[in-house]
């Protein structure tokens, strides 16, 4: 068999396995309120193992303040470095909670809000808002995470992402750690955020007799063709973290093989001069046309105040 089926076999064993936490990870709670500023280098933008034909690389600054009783505030800056695009492209304000129970269960509880540039051209753009949960187990080898996430679009969509890791802790001194974490994930999502409908008036001519009467209007709407919950993808990444008293340097390469092309149908209905006129395309993504197997990396200083 191919190497797509054996790590769709695994996916599948995994997700009937696995029972908690995912990419979001939940801060153990702390004995006192704490904050930190991280900023991280992101090789490329990958959202349920899709990218943008052109790469997209970002460069995302993070405040966080955790308090003693499991509540923490994240706000998260986005500047993108695409040659000819870069600037800020969108931020995101996070609200959640931390929780333990006994040793082995941990998770959080969380809602978030995403704030767009107006150019911003995000694969995930259309996805306003979400909240969800995650549960980890921990058990003595290996450790067993699930996020549950629902985002609101046009239409909300609901996000499983399952996955299994283990943490092998290289050295420890005093205060420095040194720490990998190999990891597989897999997402499994329904599609309504590939659905969007733009509609715009067109400009009249420049005449103060005709005080700039639009000439007509143009509704786009486009639909997912293969509805549904659909597995996306597997994420193969090897996490490495290095902390140093009120530093941490961390270190993600990830592997993303995506599953599943979305297809997508556009219906652009132009009205102009009173003659309205349907057609039909093909609207399907580049990316989707042409799904590949993506390698990404993300870089992380911290400093925990």
């Amino acid at each position: 068999m191919s190497n797509k089926v054996y790590l769709t076999i695994l996916a599948l064993f995994i997700c009937f396995l696995v029972t908690a936490q995912p990419m979001r990870k939940s801060t153990v709670k702390n004995d006192t309120t704490s904050f930190k500023i991280q900023t991280n280098y992101l090789s490329n933008y990958v959202y349920n193992g899709r990218s943008d034909s052109l790469k997209a690389p970002y460069f995302y600054t993070t405040a966080s303040l955790n308090f003693a009783n499991g509540i923490y505030a994240n706000f998260i800056l986005n500047y993108l470095l695409t040659p000819g695009q870069s600037g800020y492209d969108f931020s995101e304000l996070d609200l959640g909670y931390n929780y333990a129970i006994g040793e082995k269960i941990s998770g959080e509880v969380y809602g978030s809000k995403y704030f767009y540039s107006s150019a911003s051209n995000l694969l995930s753009g259309n996805i306003s808002s979400d909240i969800g949960f995650t549960f980890n187990y921990d058990l003595t080898y290996l450790n067993f995470h699930n996020s549950f996430d629902v985002f609101f679009s046009n239409k909300p969509d609901m996000q499983l992402v399952p996955g299994l890791e283990k943490e092998i802790q290289i050295s420890s001194k005093q205060n420095n750690v040194l720490t990998i974490t190999p990891s597989i994930y897999g997402s499994f999502s329904s599609l309504n955020f590939y659905e969007s409908t733009i509609n715009r008036r067109l400009p009249g001519l420049k005449n103060p007799r005709i005080q700039n009467q639009p000439l007509g209007s143009i509704l786009s709407s486009t639909t997912v063709d293969n509805k549904g919950f659909k597995f996306l993808d597997v994420e193969l990444s090897f996490p490495i973290s290095y902390d140093a008293d009120r530093w941490n340097i961390s270190l993600t390469p990830t592997y993303a093989i995506p599953f599943n092309k979305v297809s997508t149908t556009s219906l652009n209905t132009s009205t102009l001069n009173g003659i309205t006129k349907t057609v039909s395309i093909n609207s399907t993504p580049y990316s989707e046309n042409h799904l590949a197997n993506i390698f990404f990396f993300d870089f992380g200083i911290t400093y925990n105040f």
